[in-house]
Parts: structure tokens; sequence; C-alpha cells
């Protein structure tokens, strides 16, 4: 992939600028601050936000959260430049960009880490029982692609199974009621649907090791002309992002106020989230993208949280061409992955590649600018437990 030159994307005066904040050197003078716009749901690993808001962590920028729940609507917000960035899972972007949104990957802000469960009625022992089955999850989304992406590696046609696309509390409800056989969806949805009589859990995010290559992935992205128009913008923006995550992982009992206020949640809703995913620091996205020396989050999990187990995953053998199932810079081929097999799946007709929808420029600004030794603790935010 080619890189655009960090010096000329942020210029010398914003890298000095970056450092002397990292550094706590005292800033220049502000300037007239800089709206910006950023779409998310109501989830609350998209939500530091509401911490950099709470904060004042964003220099020169006038933050404005807007919650869209709609993927189209936020896709339309985004083209038309009504928002700049937005808050998606990985596998949707990539269906974005092959529509023409003009999006680009910038920062893996988290993963599932058990907030994702694959719950199975009492007839289903293992996933060579899953034809003939049917299953319950959204339209392009991650939990459609987390059972593609496991009918795939277990050799299963796609059209083996009965695929009922449904929003996750109606997949939970369908299933509880004896509608479904399979049940493909996170908490809290997924623990309704394992009361009913009979149903287990078959695998989660956690023991399904999806976090080695990123397959069940948030990410930011952000429209490309204004990447282009603002990078010292956009730098600025992600380098709070990572702050705020830093100040959450140091402080989970606050933090988990704050975004519960922020999204109107019960408390026990983000604890519970939270329990479940990683939040990303600086390093780990720096792992993910390959840039410098960042370690994955594969190799590097956070202090504190669940131990995986200890059998490989296989995802590298089978799904990228006998690669490592954990390895830096796996973005890429995670991207054109979600892109193949989506296509096979009849989702979308073409796909861009990776070189086209992610752009390593912010990141690469950041470290530059040092910023990977400050904002990257790997603390667990979910140790504060359910």
């Amino acid at each position: 992939m080619t890189f655009k030159s960090v010096s000329r994307l942020v210029g010398p005066i914003l890298l000095a600028a970056l450092v002397a904040g990292i550094h706590g050197i005292a800033p220049q003078p502000a300037r007239a601050a800089e709206q910006v716009d950023i779409a998310i749901i109501s989830f609350s690993p998209y939500a530091p936000w509401y911490i950099v808001q709470e904060r004042g962590l964003a220099r020169d920028i006038d933050l404005n959260i807007r919650i869209i729940e709609d993927i189209t609507a936020k896709n339309a917000a985004l083209t038309t430049g009504t928002v700049q960035c937005m808050l998606n899972t990985l596998d949707s972007v990539v269906v974005a960009r092959a529509s023409g949104v003009p999006v680009k990957v910038i920062a893996i802000p988290a993963m599932s880490y058990g907030l994702d469960e694959m719950i199975v009625d009492e007839s289903i022992e293992s996933v060579d029982d899953f034809p003939g089955k049917s299953y319950g999850a959204d339209f392009a989304f991650l939990n459609h692609m987390w059972m593609l992406l496991t009918l795939k590696k277990a050799g299963i046609a796609f059209d083996a199974l009965d695929h009922k696309i449904m929003l996750p509390q109606d997949s939970a409800a369908a299933f509880t009621s004896g509608q479904l056989d399979i049940d493909v969806n996170y908490k809290p949805f997924s623990s309704q649907s394992a009361d009913r009589a009979g149903s287990r859990i078959l695998k989660t995010s956690l023991t399904d090791r999806t976090w080695e290559r990123g397959l069940i992935s948030e990410s930011i992205a952000c429209n490309e002309n204004w990447l282009a128009d603002k990078p010292d913008v956009a730098t600025e923006l992600l380098r709070a992002w990572f702050e705020a995550v830093d100040w959450w992982k140091a402080n989970p009992e606050e933090g988990n106020d704050l975004v519960a206020q922020g999204l109107d949640w019960p408390v026990a809703d983000v604890r519970e989230t939270q329990y479940g995913a990683i939040m990303l620091n600086l390093d780990q996205n720096l792992g993910a993208f390959g840039v410098g020396d960042g370690k994955p989050v594969c190799q590097s999990l956070p202090e504190g949280a669940p131990e995986p187990p200890a059998e490989p995953s296989g995802w590298g053998d089978m799904l990228f061409g006998g690669e490592p199932d954990c390895a830096a810079g796996y973005l890429a081929a995670t991207w054109d992955l979600f892109g193949e097999v989506y296509m096979e799946a009849g989702v979308i007709d073409s796909f861009a590649s990776s070189e086209d929808g992610v752009d390593l420029s912010i990141l690469e600004a950041l470290d530059s600018a040092g910023a990977s030794q400050t904002w990257s603790s790997n603390a667990w935010i979910g140790r504060v437990g359910l």
C-alpha cells in the first residue's frame, strides 16, 4: 500500500503541536474551533466521544455527536458531508465503500471479546449440524458475516442454511419462541435467547478467537474528501479519542457513568457490554494496520481480560491462505476477505480493495508524533464486572 508522507499530511507545525500536547508543553493560543459531526449508534464501545466532549479533550474542535441508528442514513450523511466521520462495523464499511460511499477506515476502536454469541437449540451439537437449519441475523451486518465465515471455514455452502433477516431484538424473540434453530446475536439479546429451554451457547467471539484478525470488529471511518482537506483536524480528533479511551481505562466507574449519561443507558448495560469488548489502544491500532512496531490485540490481550481457549482458531490457515492466525498488519487482508465473502453471498456485486478503503495516514501521523508512547494503556474496562 502506498502511504502518504506524514509531513505532507499534517505538516511540521501540527506535528510539533501534537508532541507539545503529549509532553505537557504549554499549547499555542487557541484558534477558531472546527465543527466535526460524528455519527454513532447507541452502543457503549462507540461512546468515548462523550468523554472527549465532556472533558474537552479535542483541541480546537467543536464536537457534535449524532446517534443515527440506520446504516443507510448514516452512509448518506457521510456522503453529503452532513457528518464527517462515523463508527460502524468494519464489514458494514466494506459494503458502504462498495456502494460508492466516499469512506475510509482510519482506526479500529473496539472489537468483540465475548459480546457476540451463537445460541443453538438442542438439535445442534456442532457446526457440522448447521445444514438444513435456520438462523437469525441482520443483513450485511457483523453477525451475518460471522455466520458466513463460520460456514466457509467448515466447508458448508452458504445456502445450506435458511437465513432469516432480522434485527437483533427480533432474532432473539424468534429464537426464544422456537421459530429459529440458531440465533447469531450479541448481548443483551443473546442472553435472552440463552433462556430458552434446551438452548446452549455453541460459541462466542471469545472462544472462537475472532479477535485474532478482527473478524467481529468496529471501525472509525471518515469522508475521504474531508480527510484530504482537514488532515490536521482528523489527527487531533483521533488523538482525542485515544486519550478518552485511556482515561476510561484508568477511571472505569466514572467513565461508565459518562457513557451511560451520553447514551441514556443504565450503567449496568454499559458494564455488561464492556465486559465483552476490547477497546483498542493506539499501539494495538498500529499493530492492526501494520504501522511501525505496533502489536495487534492477539499479541497484547488486555490486562485482566478473560483467558481465551488455548486451541488455535485456524482462521489463518482456512481463510487467509495459510497465514498465521495472529499477525500484525492483518487489517488489509480482513477487509479484502469481507469483500470476497459478501460478494460470494450475493450481498454486493463488487468491492473496493483495502487499497481504496483503508487510510493509514492519520495513525502514521500520531505514531510519528510519539502519541503511541502516551495513549496506549492496556487495561481492560470490562474488569469492573457485570
